[in-house]
């Protein structure tokens, strides 16, 4: 059983009653598991070491491990842009408690060193004292599932900072011990004035330490800067930055089918996408600004600019998480069968000359229009179990869903975490009963995840063996027996469905439920409903089929590999049209090799050598 973890999750006063009769309080938990770090590109080797001035505010790459450029791109730290709070410049570099493998560091009680954060060497050699050379950054303490816990003298929880000397020994010049809070943003700078530390290979480094279980006691830092002439009061820099991620295009979801988007575009449509700006400048700051948004249709267009604005911002603290509000409601997206990808993209026209800080000024996200309702975005920031009991009913969640037109569902999809691997769930769908999910499901389906999944693939898939058709409102969710083990399935906390969208059934009666933490309003359970009647996983069943899987999905540059045994390999587009085969003198092979393909939605059929045919869904994008 997982160690006692602090209890987040808001609970309705119904479902509170329950709780002293299951035994176990019901909790988002921090991830105990994560996915394997991908590596960040790297356009040329470093070859020589570093020079000043060194800077990375972790806005210039994707998801995943830390620039090669910089850093050494061992020791677990994951830059992302969703586990902090209010960062400086979008990307942040979070200490998340797991290897670069997606492990974690020991046992369920064990207590050490987790993630690290090591740079590449830097030649400081004919420095001296009096170049006033200071290491400066951004740490925060927690993330969105909350704070670590406390250091005491004998689990010294905290951040601690370490420089190498010439004779090549680690020193730590400073610490930060956890409070037992979650912190915003705070700065601290750094003096590297010791004779033994200007030598032409020196190196700092980050390392955390906190409970090596899960991922509760987590950091972040951002905005790394090293550089002469500076003080310990030197926070400012002549950048604006965008910060915090945007939301979906969608006024309530993730994603959805295409056509019930169709049905009512503008309504669908987000009327409030946001972000924020901060301004690190200590003025005069180059302002007024420009700020644009734009939102393609992927691919082929069209393209609708929804924002202009020309902004003053203050310097200091007044001109820092300012808010930047748009609707999305006027742009046009072509109605049309095909899946799509809806990309906003917020870009800063200022006055900046420093390439250093380009990266931050413009954000993106893609919302998907498929085949599929969802409420988050696929990346899981906590987990959430059904409670465990010795015996009872089988316990369900589930989510509401708003049609435009009637559908049926022909299979659900969800996220499940380690714990979850080799467990049974039963999947389920609801009509509706005066805004709540009816006493018994219309449609019930168990499945055996399996021990393993492929690399690369986070989600399985669980067919109905005949659609089920639904209409108006129905929930989708799924149970499990009585057990006494945790099965887990991933929580985003960036997205949520509305307020009163999502309920547990204990004992046959079912309670809203809000999936809050104590620095997240809400979040989402990671399970979709696959509608229409298309074909995902195609004519396999549904365990060979989850046995499969086509990464990175996402693809940025079109190259992705096959995990599972095939004999061809044929990529579809949103029509169907076939856009590449695999050619015969490579058939089988993993790697294929697909960058010609235009940003979009497409389907990877790949042909068993029993002539069984699986589908996988890819995305390509820009």
């Amino acid at each position: 059983m997982l160690r006692p973890l602090r209890r987040v999750v808001l609970l309705t006063s119904a479902l509170l009653g329950l709780l002293p009769l299951l035994g176990h309080a019901q909790v988002v938990q921090p991830l105990s598991s994560a996915p394997p770090q991908p590596s960040a590109p790297v356009t040329a080797r470093r070859v020589q070491a570093l020079t000043l001035p060194f800077f990375d505010d972790f806005a210039g790459q994707p998801e995943g491990r830390p620039n090669e450029q910089h850093w050494l791109t061992t020791g677990g730290t994951l830059v992302n842009n969703r586990f902090a709070r209010r960062p400086p410049s979008k990307g942040v570099a979070t200490f998340d408690g797991f290897t670069a493998a997606g492990g974690s560091y020991g046992g369920v009680s064990s207590f050490g060193a987790t993630d690290s954060l090591t740079s590449q060497p830097l030649d400081l050699s004919g420095l001296q004292a009096s170049d006033n050379v200071f290491l400066s950054f951004f740490w925060q303490a927690g993330t969105l599932v909350g704070p670590p816990v406390a250091a005491t003298s004998s689990r010294p929880t905290g951040l601690y900072i370490d420089f190498l000397d010439d004779a090549g020994n680690w020193r730590e010049v400073s610490q930060i011990r956890s409070s037992g809070d979650t912190t915003n943003f705070r700065f601290r700078a750094l003096p590297v004035n010791q004779a033994s530390y200007l030598h032409k290979a020196f190196q700092f480094r980050f390392r955390v330490f906190g409970y090596q279980y899960n991922g509760r006691d987590a950091w972040s830092i951002d905005y790394v800067r090293l550089d002469r002439n500076r003080s310990a009061t030197d926070s400012t820099f002549r950048d604006i930055a965008l910060s915090q991620r945007l939301p979906s295009a969608l006024r309530q979801y993730t994603a959805m089918p295409v056509g019930q988007f169709n049905q009512n575009p503008s309504q669908e449509l987000t009327p409030r996408t946001r972000t924020t700006i901060n301004n690190l400048d200590p003025g005069p700051a180059p302002t007024p600004i420009t700020i644009t948004g734009t939102l393609d249709v992927l691919p082929g267009g069209p393209s609708t600019q929804f924002l202009t604005s020309n902004r003053s911002l203050n310097a200091g603290i007044g001109g820092q998480q300012q808010a930047v509000v748009a609707s999305l409601q006027a742009a046009t997206v072509s109605i049309s069968a095909a899946p799509k990808l809806l990309r906003q993209r917020i870009t800063l026209v200022t006055n900046e000359t420093n390439p250093l800080t380009l990266f931050n000024d413009t954000l993106s996200r893609t919302t998907e229009l498929a085949d599929y309702y969802a409420y988050d975005d696929g990346s899981a920031e906590a987990t959430l179990s059904l409670p465990t009991a010795a015996t009872g009913p089988v316990a369900y969640y589930a989510t509401r869903y708003d049609l435009n037109a009637p559908d049926v569902v022909r299979a659900i999809r969800f996220y499940p975490m380690a714990t979850a691997l080799g467990r049974t769930v039963t999947v389920a769908i609801w009509d509706d009963a005066s805004n709540q999910p009816a006493a018994a499901p219309k449609a019930t389906q168990s499945f055996s995840i399996p021990a393993t999944l492929p690399a690369g693939q986070a989600y399985v898939d669980v067919p109905f063996p005949t659609p089920v058709a639904v209409t108006g409102r129905f929930y989708a969710g799924y149970g499990q027996a009585s057990s006494p083990q945790f099965v887990e399935i991933g929580v985003d906390l960036n997205n949520a469905p509305p307020a009163n969208y999502f309920f547990i059934n204990l004992f046959n009666a079912w309670s809203s439920l809000s999936l809050a933490t104590t620095k997240s309003p809400n979040g989402a359970l990671m399970l979709r409903p696959l509608m229409g009647a298309g074909t995902v996983t195609a004519t396999a069943s549904a365990t060979l089929a989850a046995s499969y899987s086509v990464f990175p999905n996402p693809t940025s540059d079109g190259v992705v590999r096959v995990e599972g045994r095939f004999t061809r390999a044929t990529v579809l587009d949103a029509l169907g049209r076939t856009v590449w085969e695999q050619p015969t003198a490579q058939a089988g092979q993993a790697l294929l090799p697909l960058q010609q393909l235009r940003p979009g939605v497409y389907l990877v059929r790949l042909k068993l050598a029993d002539g069984t045919t699986i589908t996988k869904r890819l995305v390509r994008e820009q």
